[in-house]
């Protein structure tokens, strides 16, 4: 099968590892020319292009069986800090969305059978304070980050005809191996925290999933073509004030102080992908290696 990957960063570039090692044909995308040497050990070709390029995407998508959009963008470095832009993370998921779906009404990919967006549980906002928040519950996205999510995932479930399906995944925040400088545990991300105050809602639940496990969800998608939204997030219950603050504590620092309150979603189910037939590599959190092979 031609898979195309838009976006070979963490999660893309673990995707295509794994899926060639099970034989399939992979091209990815990549906006850094100097990764292109790396992404050549992992996939058949490379793309350097941003997801807005109409020219690059039809380049791409040409003679693709599926496309998984694993994007992530949208950061910039701001007196010192890097900090989230709204016109990059805008052109990085929307703009992707709607290079690829224009280009597919144009007639370039006629043989596409599925697209997989791996999109944020954040997109939920608070779900309009609904006590259990599955899928047919109502995104209230409270930001403008968070609407960026619901427009993405609603342009290209829009594009679904009779021969082309999309499967929306709302992922939990992604921890795992490390790859390269960026912390990727959950104590790393948890700790510098300590002792801070975050706009985040500490009784929102800790929402977390293990990159192997996106990764296994997004071959899942594909093997079972599967379509539609699905949340995507491991089993653990507790809340982000709880999770996060047993690691601060075991570490004898000072506990996060949470001050967004009921700004996020209660009680997130993931139940529908488990109905599917989709079981978690790591579903209480209690690794962060390399839970699949390549």
């Amino acid at each position: 099968m031609n898979i195309a990957i838009i976006g070979a960063a963490y999660t893309g570039l673990k995707a295509a590892s794994y899926l060639k090692g099970k034989g399939h044909t992979i091209s990815v995308t990549t906006t850094s020319p100097h990764r292109v040497a790396d992404l050549e050990a992992v996939a058949d070709r490379v793309v350097v292009m941003s997801g807005s390029d109409r020219d690059k995407m039809r380049e791409l998508i040409a003679g693709q069986d599926v496309v998984l959009m694993t994007v992530a963008g949208g950061m910039i470095e701001r007196d010192g800090k890097y900090v989230m832009d709204l016109d990059l993370y805008t052109d990085a998921y929307l703009g992707t969305a709607q290079s690829l779906v224009e280009s597919l009404d144009t007639g370039y990919a006629p043989g596409l059978k599925q697209i997989v967006f791996t999109s944020s549980w954040s997109a939920y906002g608070n779900a309009g304070g609904a006590d259990h928040v599955d899928e047919d519950v109502a995104a209230t996205p409270a930001s403008p980050f968070q609407q960026v999510y619901v427009d993405t995932e609603k342009l290209l479930l829009d594009a679904q005809t009779d021969t082309l399906k999309t499967c929306i995944y709302r992922t939990g925040s992604i921890y795992g191996p490390q790859v390269g400088y960026v912390p990727r545990g959950i104590s790393s991300q948890a700790l510098p925290m300590a002792g801070q105050t975050v706009p985040f809602d500490g009784n929102a639940p800790i929402a977390i999933v293990h990159r192997d496990d996106v990764v296994s969800a997004l071959t899942f998608a594909v093997d079972n073509q599967l379509s539609g939204l699905y949340n995507l997030i491991n089993d653990l219950t507790d809340t982000k004030r709880e999770f996060f603050g047993a690691i601060t504590e075991a570490a004898g620092v000072e506990p996060i102080n949470w001050v967004g309150d009921g700004t996020g979603p209660k009680n997130l189910s993931n139940a529908k992908i488990k109905a599917a037939g989709f079981s978690f590599l790591d579903p209480l959190a209690e690794s962060e290696k390399e839970l699949l092979p390549g």
